[in-house]
């Protein structure tokens, strides 16, 4: 059975990137390994160094990063400037600045769709990819996280709670946003909360996850929502369908997909469309929802990570 990695000592700055941003990066592990660039979800979310557990450190050099606004990068939660390909465009400073021609990528939820989006547009900088969760951006992702015919189905009693006003989706992310920018303090609270109590619901395999909203405070969960809705209300910024019509860019990568069966945020049918336009590897999880903080879906991370190594190597090694 795959345990975790200890995770040690960081190496902590900041990287200029233009437009008045700095991205934080922290890196772990060995640094003559092998490159694994670390993307986080959300969008918003930030580094998380737990992130770091499912790679070698002996083997490993392992990088993360805050994206813009979010974390430890700087502005915080400013969304000028603030669009995925800044995002991309942030993660290619970050390589040439640390001197890697090129290195495996990783990424889970939102992070995943970041991660495919840096490698269709470079791909020659790409050893390969682990994905977990995968969300990928289009018209049906949006429509089933906040539509009343997607996982509202499975969650009427919370959704009720979510939709009040039963509100088309697209109107929904509208009405948020205004409430999250109100000037009432208290409707602002309110909305936060009942954004990130929605996303949480759906994390988790069971509504039970709603209790852990409490260690989240009230400006954090603003700046979260905010920055998502800045991002789910545009489409990410990016053409409908743009990464599975645009595969071809990265179908001779190797790349490893992890899913849960029962993941409410992702559902399955996207990482399989995702695996058989790739080619890719799809290990489905059984009994695991979105969240990766459970055993099963830790050690298969852990696997994957070991198994992807060997690949990368020998490409890093011809570079």
């Amino acid at each position: 059975m795959a345990t975790l990695y200890e995770i040690t000592d960081a190496i902590s700055y900041h990287i200029p990137v233009g437009q008045g941003h700095q991205i934080h990066v922290e890196q772990y592990g060995n640094p003559e390994g092998l490159p694994v660039l670390v993307f986080h979800g959300g969008p918003g979310a930030g580094a998380n160094v737990l992130n770091c557990r499912y790679f070698n450190p002996d083997k490993y050099r392992i990088i993360l990063f805050s994206q813009r606004g979010c974390g430890l990068s700087t502005p915080h939660f400013d969304f000028q400037f603030n669009t995925t390909s800044y995002l991309v465009s942030d993660i290619e400073v970050i390589r040439e600045q640390l001197g890697i021609k090129a290195w495996l990528i990783s990424g889970n939820s939102w992070g995943a769709t970041l991660a495919l989006l840096y490698a269709i547009a470079h791909s020659d900088k790409v050893l390969g990819m682990v994905l977990r969760g995968t969300f990928l951006a289009r018209q049906q992702d949006y429509e089933w996280l906040y539509s009343a015919h997607g996982s509202a189905q499975l969650f009427p009693d919370y959704y009720a709670k979510f939709n009040p006003k039963q509100l088309p989706w697209t109107e929904l992310l509208s009405d948020y946003q205004q409430q999250l920018n109100s000037s009432d303090q208290l409707a602002q609270i309110k909305a936060a909360k009942a954004w990130c109590e929605w996303e949480m619901v759906l994390s988790g395999l069971y509504p039970k996850y709603t209790q852990q909203f409490q260690i989240c405070d009230n400006q954090s969960a603003t700046n979260l929502a905010l920055l998502e809705l800045h991002y789910f209300s545009n489409q990410c910024f990016i053409e409908e369908n743009y990464i599975m019509n645009h595969l071809g860019a990265i179908k001779h990568l190797p790349i490893h997909l992890l899913h849960g069966r029962h993941d409410f945020v992702t559902p399955l049918s996207g990482a399989y469309a995702l695996s058989h336009g790739l080619n890719a590897k799809l290990d489905i999880l059984n009994d695991v929802g979105h969240s990766s903080e459970n055993v099963v879906y830790a050690q298969a991370m852990r696997r994957a990570a070991d198994t992807l190594y060997c690949k990368a190597k020998l490409s890093y090694q011809k570079i």
